[in-house]
């Protein structure tokens, strides 16, 4: 009977996030290019953190899937969106899973790879964005131009290219400010920034996955879909920019919200189904009930 109960649960804390995940994907700003930044990646990534792999990935495969179906949106996206949303969630917790009980020398080597490597990662998207009109030619345009033409359009790339500098000196610094707060938050606090580094770690490692899937899966199934590889390849450049300010808004969502929703499940008593980093002040506080509730019992005796 717990079994069965167990399973239960399971599968509703499932349906639950897939929910979530659906909802939060209709929360976006739409791109000219035809692509959005949306918030359907940090409920997935929320999802997997919180109660594994399975359920972050099955959670993220329903969820956008079933919106790219209610968005009208063609087979081959709806395909690419239930096969690289369930990695995103899959990754995500499995990584989380294995992270949060390494020692400390190999936790801090991973941050320190996956640093760098996400830093030049970023560098190589931004650096080489590319055009339609130069992807032919085998060309990558300058920065101000191909980035307008990624976000806005060919049509806006006179008007608006000189805002894009402005734009990204705004965009990195509102990033900036984030990331400082929340070094304020947990600075006096070691084991919240043991999980905080965890979080952001495997995140950004989830990012990477997602915007190469995307990258990959919408040139193989577009080629497939327009009998064309050279506009499949287009269509992928152009939506890498919507891909990278997923990602970064996906990154500072799950960094600042996992903890205080960790806490209300641990709290709410989901213990059982998600995925514990350890903290100490948990633990301590555990203690505590259990010897209150000791007291109360032999006071009863």
């Amino acid at each position: 009977m717990t079994k069965r109960k167990d399973l239960l649960l399971k599968i509703t804390l499932t349906a639950i996030f897939s929910a979530v995940v659906f909802g939060l994907t209709f929360v976006n700003v739409p791109l000219p290019t035809g692509a959005k930044v949306h918030l359907g990646n940090f409920a997935c990534v929320l999802a997997g953190l919180l109660l594994g792999p399975i359920v972050g990935g099955v959670s993220g495969s329903l969820g956008m899937g079933l919106n790219d179906i209610a968005s009208g949106y063609s087979w081959d996206t709806f395909l690419r969106t239930f096969i690289v949303k369930f990695l995103l969630g899959f990754v995500v917790g499995l990584l989380f899973k294995i992270l949060i009980k390494k020692d400390k020398a190999t936790r801090i080597t991973l941050y320190s790879l996956t640093g760098v490597f996400f830093i030049g990662f970023v560098g190589s998207l931004i650096l080489y964005i590319v055009s339609p009109e130069y992807v032919s030619k085998g060309e990558v345009v300058p920065f101000t131009k191909g980035i307008t033409v990624s976000l806005f359009g060919v049509e806006k790339v006179a008007s608006l290219s000189i805002l894009v500098p402005i734009f990204l000196g705004v965009f990195f610094l509102i990033l900036a400010g984030l990331v400082f707060f929340l070094a304020i938050l947990v600075k006096k606090n070691k084991e919240r920034e043991r999980v905080y580094l965890a979080v952001s770690t495997v995140t950004a490692i989830s990012v990477i996955v997602n915007t190469l899937g995307e990258f990959f899966l919408r040139w193989l199934f577009k080629g497939i879909a327009l009998s064309s590889s050279e506009a499949a390849l287009v269509d992928s450049i152009t939506k890498l920019p919507s891909n990278l300010i997923t990602g970064v808004v996906t990154i500072l969502f799950v960094t600042i919200i996992y903890l205080p929703v960790y806490l209300a499940l641990h709290y709410a008593g989901f213990d059982k189904y998600i995925i514990h980093p350890e903290l100490k002040e948990i633990e301590d506080n555990n203690e505590e009930v259990k010897e209150d509730i000791n007291e109360l019992e032999k006071k009863e005796a």
